[in-house]
């Protein structure tokens, strides 16, 4: 478009291209009997294969892992193992070891499982089955091969989440052997284990009875190198394990002390028995002494002095009965003091004895220490002899011990299955497979999306223009849909080009260009308007209060091409301080920022600004940028303080509109220069008076 008007599409950036919905559903009309056939034909199918596919039912048994050890089937002295109890890997493991090659052929023969066409389809010799054989390889195995794939495909064991539990389910077309096959897997299990730990106590006991050879064999050698030492060397064995010679050394130790005890006793008693008899303690004497003469003299010496105090009643100190009793008294303590010595004597000759005892004990004692410490040696040797011989007669004695507890457990039913069956299969009344509802259903909802995805792809690929392209389409007659034909193809449709609309060439205010400017806005594409100044610092101003005027149509961005002013920040930001820093443009172009980053929200408005950040602009990128903004805003309004500048040149390629601002005197000729330095008939060149101040200006 030239002079004052704009075309759609021009230098606008692409927004790509939106699907009509409406006019697809109309294809799928046109289509539909596409999407009912094969629908029908998908419900007809699901319904004609349950109907004729044998049914198959599921036998499920349960199997719980746990120790079965208890009192009565432990061996004598054995004890409960704690460690037996199954973690997640040991179920998994037991679940592994139930779908085995040789459970299944054991259940197999057990079932007879080889006379049944299910399993051994080749049997009754159809043809179908042998000819499927025949390409499948069957003839390379042998018929019991083949029943056991079969068997093992009908088999699933897994352990039941979060438990010790496993359960095992079988398949077959007949309820009854479906309910047999997962029992008698269960049962066969279960034997196996008991089988498993007969046979692992029967190696046990074969292997420990090796042992125990080889164990007495070495305890025979051992206690023969003990004995041969003890006779070479002379440390036979004596009382409380101890050779002969340590005995000896101790027997005399204790003799030796005991001599010494009746040594210092015998001194002691003669020292005490010289000092009574020298104190005069007479009554005292026989304690010490022991001696029978001396307790009489004593006896007799207390009667005569009771005698004489019983005279002393009647009769005087010289009266010549007085004076016998008291000649008496002094006869009979000169005998005791004889007594006395005579036993002082025989303690010191006592005391004499016992020293000369301790005296010829402790030369012998010394020899024998001497002897014993001239064995230590052998004794080293012997003790470490007797030690080999100890181990190895505690090793052959817990061997006999384990050796007893496996001879026990090869026995019949002495080691229970750590398992036993909590549930078994019983005959199941309905089949597992097909379920005839949701099987109908799902075929039937899968022929339906199939059918329409194909469809609608064919609508898409053949009537594209019509379908696509939004408002662009606009100029198809409806006419020539209702006379279309379903089975014709469909012809392309040219879009419509907007024809030139005249506006205003000059505005006195900033709100009155913005609503012409959402008036003649082609629908679907972004209108990206440029203000540029000539001699005004209000650009930015009558920029902002546009943007702001036209946020009330729909979305809106205001990018900044020059130095933003520091009343900008307020307008998004009432925290921002004056002169401070903001990412933008230049951020943006540079690739140190994102649009998240350099996106502003207006307080004012639903308006995003875009600063111009700080430094140079790049603008090799600015036309991709103000593309990708022209695709998601309905309008972008960019601001320049200068039309030379080089960003405007690298803007123009995206611009519609071209807004010259001036002061009211100077409006026309600047107008006429800007239109000049553009150069381009396809920009709408319009002219914008600064005179008055705006309300943005005022605020700042």
């Amino acid at each position: 478009m030239g002079g004052d008007g704009f075309e759609e599409g021009g230098a606008q950036a692409d927004r790509g291209e939106a699907i009509d919905l409406a006019r697809l559903w109309r294809g799928l009309l046109r289509r539909k009997r596409w999407i009912v056939g094969p629908t029908l034909a998908s419900c007809c199918l699901a319904v004609l294969f349950v109907t004729v596919v044998s049914p198959r039912y599921t036998g499920v048994a349960k199997v719980l892992l746990e120790n079965q050890e208890n009192y009565f089937t432990r061996p004598e002295k054995a004890v409960a193992d704690p460690g037996a109890l199954f973690d997640p890997e040991g179920v998994q493991s037991q679940a592994e070891t139930v779908a085995t090659t040789e459970l299944a052929r054991k259940a197999a023969d057990k079932l007879g499982l080889i006379a049944r066409d299910e399993f051994n389809p080749t049997r009754s010799g159809n043809p179908l089955a042998l000819a499927w054989s025949l390409l499948s390889g069957g003839r390379a195995i042998s018929a019991e091969d083949r029943v056991v794939e079969a068997f093992l495909a009908r088999l699933d064991v897994f352990p039941v989440a979060k438990s010790r539990v496993l359960q095992i389910e079988f398949v077959s077309t007949d309820p009854a052997l479906a309910a047999r096959g997962a029992n008698t897997v269960a049962a066969l299990y279960l034997a196996g284990q008991e089988d498993a730990k007969k046979s692992e106590a029967k190696a046990a006991s074969a292997w420990l009875s090796q042992r125990i050879e080889e164990l007495r064999a070495k305890v025979a050698d051992a206690d023969a190198k003990v004995e041969a030492l003890r006779a070479n060397s002379g440390l036979l064995a004596g009382a409380n394990g101890m050779t002969v010679p340590t005995q000896q050394l101790a027997d005399m130790t204790t003799q030796l002390a005991a001599s010494r005890a009746r040594q210092a006793d015998a001194i002691a008693k003669a020292q005490s028995l010289r000092a009574m008899v020298r104190e005069g303690r007479l009554d005292e004497i026989p304690d010490a002494a022991k001696d029978e003469s001396l307790r009489r003299y004593v006896e007799q010496r207390v009667a005569l002095k009771a005698q004489i105090a019983l005279e002393s009643r009647t009769l005087l100190p010289q009266h010549p009965r007085m004076k016998e009793l008291n000649g008496e008294l002094a006869g009979l303590e000169g005998e005791i003091r004889i007594a006395a010595g005579k036993a002082v004597l025989g303690l010191e000759d006592d005391a004499k004895v016992a020293a000369a005892e301790v005296d010829s004990l402790s030369a012998a004692l010394a020899k024998q220490s001497s002897a014993v410490a001239s064995g230590n040696v052998e004794d080293v040797r012997l003790r470490a002899l007797e030690l080999d011989a100890k181990t190895a007669r505690d090793q052959l004695e817990s061997s006999l011990q384990k050796y007893r507890e496996a001879l026990a457990r090869e026995a019949d039913n002495a080691a229970p299955a750590d398992a036993r069956v909590i549930a078994s299969a019983s005959e199941p009344r309905t089949p597992t497979f097909p379920k005839k509802a949701p099987t109908v259903l799902l075929a039937t909802l899968a022929g339906l999306l199939i059918s329409a995805a194909a469809v609608t792809a064919r609508v898409l690929l053949l009537d594209g223009d019509n379908v696509l392209g939004g408002a662009a389409s606009t100029g198809r007659a409806s006419a020539s849909e209702a006379e279309e034909e379903e089975t014709s193809a469909p012809e392309d449709a040219a879009r419509e080009i907007a024809k030139p609309i005249e506006i205003a060439p000059s505005y006195s205010s900033a709100e009155e260009l913005a609503d012409r400017l959402a008036e003649v806005a082609s629908e679907g594409a972004a209108l990206t308007t440029l203000f540029a100044g000539e001699g005004t610092d209000r650009t930015l101003a009558l920029a902002l209060t546009a943007a702001r005027r036209l946020a009330k149509r729909g979305r809106v961005a205001l990018v900044d091409l020059g130095v933003s002013q520091e009343w900008l920040p307020d307008t998004f930001d009432r925290e921002a301080e004056s002169g401070e820093r903001l990412d933008g443009l230049a951020e943006l172009l540079d690739g140190r920022a994102t649009f998240e980053e350099v996106l502003h929200r207006d307080l004012s408005s639903s308006l995003d600004v875009i600063p111009a950040g700080e430094g140079a602009i790049a603008t090799e990128g600015l036309g991709e940028a103000l593309a990708a903004l022209a695709s998601s805003y309905d309008f972008v309004v960019l601001h320049a303080s200068n039309w030379r500048s080089a960003e405007v040149a690298a803007a123009l390629d995206a611009v519609a509109v071209a807004v010259a601002v001036a002061p009211a005197q100077r409006l026309a000729g600047a107008l006429r220069r800007v239109r000049e330095t553009l150069g381009q008939t396809s920009i709408a060149t319009l002219g914008l008076a600064s005179a008055e101040r705006t309300a943005i200006e005022r605020a700042a």
